[in-house]
């Protein structure tokens, strides 16, 4: 009675362990199995945001060298563009100061636009304004010159406004030209800054 007692204890130990042991085995794949699902989708995930990160730093350095490039351009272009017009304008104001203060010019220019006032048929109804440095020069000379203009209604005033050149305004005030130096720069500049972009850079940036 007590062997089969024992027969039976045994075998129900035994069938217990071995069907716990499959059990465990079972588990233990089962683990394994979702342990590689998540090692999987993390491994996929990670080559995922790697990819992304390496997408937006080419990205990233694409568009950065687009505009470093961008800015090279427009630096070279604005230093040229800041040559061309430091040499130009020293070139005009010293050159165009230089002419005016030329009095044997200054005449000539004068009378020319007289003469250019005159040939239309308008009568020299005109003040002409030059600049309170010329005073003495006038005295000297200027106002001889233009006797004739004088004598047919031109008026002479002097200003403090102008600093080198002339303006002529009608006596009523309704219109005015100007031919002082700033209006010579300005005329001149164009052509100046195409020589000097030529010489300089070949007319070109």
């Amino acid at each position: 009675m007590n062997d089969k007692l024992q027969r039976l204890t045994d075998k129900i130990y035994k069938d217990g362990v071995e069907k716990a042991h499959t059990e465990a085995e079972a588990l233990l794949r089962e683990a394994a199995r979702e342990r590689n699902e998540i090692l999987g989708r993390a491994e996929l995930e990670a080559q995922a945001i790697v990819e992304k990160g390496r997408r937006e730093v080419e990205s990233l350095r694409l568009k950065t060298e687009a505009e470093l490039s961008w800015a090279a351009r427009q630096t070279e272009s604005n230093l040229k563009q800041r040559a061309v017009a430091f040499l130009t304008d020293g070139i005009l104001h010293e050159e165009v100061n230089k002419s005016l203060g030329n009095g044997d010019l200054l005449t000539k220019l004068i009378l020319t636009a007289m003469d250019a006032w005159a040939a239309s048929g308008k009568a020299p109804n005109l003040s002409l304004i030059l600049s309170d440095a010329l005073e003495r020069e006038f005295i000297l000379g200027l106002q001889t010159a233009l006797k004739k203009q004088i004598d047919q209604g031109l008026s002479i005033s002097f200003s403090d406004k102008i600093r080198n050149g002339f303006k002529f305004e009608s006596k009523d005030g309704t219109y005015n030209f100007s031919f002082t130096d700033k209006d010579f720069e300005e005329f001149f500049r164009s052509f100046v800054k195409k020589k000097t972009r030529t010489v300089l850079f070949g007319g070109e940036y």
